[in-house]
């Protein structure tokens, strides 16, 4: 049985805080909307008072002053970690922007070359699986490679490029 932890003081928000930002990295956004939604849950019809709004703010800036929570930090992680999974940049900006990082991604630098070879990779990969290999005609596999590589956040250039270089050269 899940036993329920009284959230009536700062302490109390300081310490889910602390337990959520020990289980995952996260962004300043992301915690403020996990405390959020614990606020929601525990409150069980009553109306949230300011007080405790406030004590989320201040949980939440506390975070933020031990570097606990640290948005750089966090949008550098996540474009490595989109990048390494064979994402483009609009998909990339996407998710940061999801993640409540909008204003990181400015800050973000995308190397063209490197984002080129990016998708050449994924295409030469897509191009080995079994339903690929069953494509006969060459326009409609380069249709559905085009369409795999945007899915994926390529712009549209970048796209093509990979796509004819991927058929040029088969691995």
């Amino acid at each position: 049985m899940k036993r329920k932890t009284r959230l009536d003081s700062q302490k109390a928000w300081m310490d889910l805080a602390l337990w959520y930002c020990s289980k995952r990295e996260t962004s300043r956004a992301g915690l403020l909307r996990y405390l959020k939604r614990k606020l929601r849950e525990t409150s069980e019809g009553v109306t949230p008072t300011e007080e405790t709004e406030a004590w989320l703010v201040a949980v939440v800036d506390e975070c933020v002053r031990l570097r606990i929570v640290e948005d750089a930090r966090y949008a550098d992680i996540l474009q490595r970690e989109f990048e390494r999974r064979g994402k483009g940049s609009r998909y990339i900006r996407q998710k940061l922007t999801e993640k409540g990082l909008k204003e990181r991604i400015e800050t973000l630098e995308f190397d063209p070359e490197r984002e080129l070879e990016r998708a050449i990779d994924l295409a030469t990969r897509t191009l080995g699986r079994t339903q690929f290999k069953k494509i006969t005609d060459p326009r409609e596999l380069k249709m559905k490679l085009l369409k795999k590589l945007v899915s994926s956040g390529y712009e549209l250039g970048t796209a093509k490029r990979a796509v004819e270089h991927a058929i040029k050269n088969p691995v």
